[in-house]
């Protein structure tokens, strides 16, 4: 079985500056990077509505995925309130070179 790949859609709740919430999206990106399940987790923000955020996550598997959400750093994140989940996308990877 391949990597875990997520989409996650991001909002800026009512009355959190954006700004703040950048920064705080980055501060986890470096944290969870560190995670030894995590493959890659990148932070997009919207370029015209700023208030949109998308995490492109890549996990080894779906333990290590849970795993993440039991890690101090993504507790202390989700206990600020900045942002509300809009969607969440499993994917995995089609492999042309594998005929798919």
């Amino acid at each position: 079985m391949g990597s875990l790949w997520v989409s996650a859609g991001l909002e800026v709740t009512a009355g959190t500056d954006t700004e703040q919430v950048k920064v705080a999206l980055q501060h986890l990106a470096i944290a969870t990077e560190q995670e030894p399940g995590c493959q890659e987790f990148r932070v997009l923000q919207h370029k015209t509505e700023q208030k949109y955020f998308t995490l492109w996550e890549c996990w080894q598997d779906e333990q290590a995925l849970q795993d993440h959400f039991e890690q101090v750093h993504t507790q202390e994140y989700l206990a600020l309130g900045f942002t509300s989940v809009k969607y969440i996308e499993r994917l995995q990877h089609c492999d042309a070179k594998q005929g798919l």
